[in-house]
C-alpha cells in the first residue's frame, strides 16, 4: 500500500491505543464489590472502541511495523491514575502478530493479537486472534484474573459512499477467578440504518444469575450504570478528547496524536526498533509524502533482504523482547514478556540495547 494510504501511526501504536482508558483497570482494583469489578473491566474493554468515533479514521490504515519493530509507553500518575509502563513487539511477519505486555503497580494486561480482515462485497470484517488477559491485584493482596476476544468489526462502503466503522455482536467478559461474566450487545440499525452506536451490557454472577447491575450508553460517547432496569446517573466511563479538526487530521483522538511524541521519558533511552524512529513515519507525518514513499520501499527492501539472509543459514527470527508459550491448552498462540536481566526494562535501564537490530538504518 502507498503511504497515502497510511495514517502517520503504526499498527502497535493501533494496539497500544486499548489503554487510553487504563484508570478504569486501577479502578476496577479498587473496588470492594466484585460486580463493580467487573463493570470496570467491561467499561475498558468497550472503550477501545471509541478510537474509531470520528469516521474519518476509517480513510486510512496505520503502517505495517517491520518484523522486531517496538513501541513503548510510559504513563506518569500525573498522566494516568496509577499510571503504567508497556510494551508492544512485532513477533512474525507471515500472519502478522504482535506481543504486548502492560504493568502498573494494580494490575497487568497480556495479548498476542493477530489482525484478520475478510471482504464481504460492500464491507470489510475486521476480526483480532488473539484474547486479552487482565490481572487485578486487590487491596486483600490476591489477583483476580479477566479475559474477553475483542469482537468483531466492519469497515462499511469499502468500494463507495461514506466509510465508518462499528462493532458488531456481542463479547462476553469472563472473570476467570469466580465465573461471574458481563455479556456486551453492540445494537445495529440493520443494512441501510447507517451506523448504530448503542450498547448495552448484562452482567451475571459466578452461578450465573443476573445481578441486576448492569451497563447502557454508546460505544463513541459514554456508558452509564443501570440498576433494577432504571439508570442510575453514575458514569462508568466517557470518551476523552479529540485533536483540534479531527476530520482533517486523521479522525484522532488526542491520546492516539501523542503517541509519535518523543518527551523527556524517552528522549535519547528509546531502542533503534522503536516506531517513533521509523523514518517512512516521521515523514509522512510532516507531509513529506515523495520522501516517506521512498524511504517505506527501502525499509521494506531491506527487511525482504534479511528474511532472505535467515532463510540461507537456515534460521527463523527471534523476537527479541517475548517468547512463544508452547503447548498452550486451547492451542491458542500465545507470547509471554521476557523477565529478569534480559527484559526489556532491564536493558532500558542501562541505556545501551546490545543485540537490538537497528532495523531503520538502511543504505540510502
Amino acid at each position: 500500500m502507498p503511504v497515502s494510504a497510511n495514517e502517520p501511526t503504526s499498527m502497535l501504536q493501533r494496539v497500544a491505543e486499548q489503554l487510553e482508558y487504563a484508570q478504569l483497570l486501577d479502578q476496577a482494583s479498587q473496588q470492594k464489590v466484585p460486580r463493580d469489578r467487573l463493570l470496570f473491566v467491561t467499561a475498558f474493554a468497550i472503550s477501545q472502541f471509541s478510537i474509531n468515533r470520528v469516521k474519518e479514521r476509517a480513510m486510512r490504515k496505520p503502517f505495517n511495523p517491520l518484523l522486531g519493530e517496538t513501541f513503548e509507553l510510559l504513563r506518569t500518575e500525573s498522566e494516568t491514575p496509577g499510571g503504567f509502563r508497556l510494551l508492544v513487539e512485532k513477533v512474525t511477519h507471515r500472519p502478522v502478530r504482535l506481543a504486548m505486555q502492560a504493568d502498573a503497580e494494580n494490575w497487568s494486561l497480556t495479548q498476542s493479537p493477530a489482525p484478520g480482515q475478510k471482504f464481504w462485497g460492500k464491507s470489510a470484517e475486521i476480526t483480532t486472534d488473539g484474547r486479552v488477559r487482565v490481572s487485578l491485584r486487590l487491596p486483600d493482596g490476591s489477583d483476580e484474573l479477566y479475559s474477553w476476544d475483542i469482537g468483531t468489526m466492519f469497515l462499511r462502503n469499502v468500494v463507495m459512499g461514506e466509510k465508518y466503522v462499528e462493532p458488531v455482536g456481542t463479547m462476553t467478559i469472563s472473570n476467570e477467578s469466580t465465573g461471574a461474566k458481563a455479556n456486551i450487545e453492540f445494537k445495529t440499525k440493520g443494512m441501510f440504518g447507517g451506523r448504530c452506536e448503542d450498547v448495552h451490557v448484562d452482567t451475571f454472577g459466578p452461578e450465573g444469575s443476573p445481578t441486576g447491575v448492569n451497563l447502557t450508553g454508546t460505544w463513541t460517547k459514554s456508558l452509564q450504570v443501570v440498576e433494577g432496569g432504571k439508570n442510575t446517573g453514575q458514569e462508568i466511563w466517557k470518551a476523552g478528547p479529540l485533536v483540534p479538526s479531527p476530520a482533517n487530521t486523521y479522525g484522532m483522538t488526542a491520546f492516539a496524536a501523542s503517541l509519535n511524541e518523543i518527551t523527556d521519558i524517552e528522549r535519547n533511552r528509546l531502542p533503534p526498533t522503536d516506531t517513533r524512529l521509523r523514518p517512512d513515519q516521521q515523514l509522512a507525518e510532516q507531509g513529506k509524502l515523495d520522501e516517506a514513499e521512498s524511504w517505506k520501499v527501502r525499509l521494506e527492501e531491506a527487511q525482504r533482504a534479511r528474511r532472505r539472509d535467515l532463510e540461507d543459514r537456515g534460521e527463523e527470527h527471534k523476537p527479541k523482547w517475548f517468547y512463544k508459550v508452547v503447548d498452550t491448552p486451547d492451542g491458542e498462540e500465545l507470547w509471554r514478556f521476557r523477565g529478569g536481566k534480559d527484559s526489556y526494562w532491564e536493558e532500558r535501564s542501562k541505556g545501551e540495547w546490545k543485540g537490538v537490530e537497528k532495523i531503520f538504518d538502511v543504505p540510502e
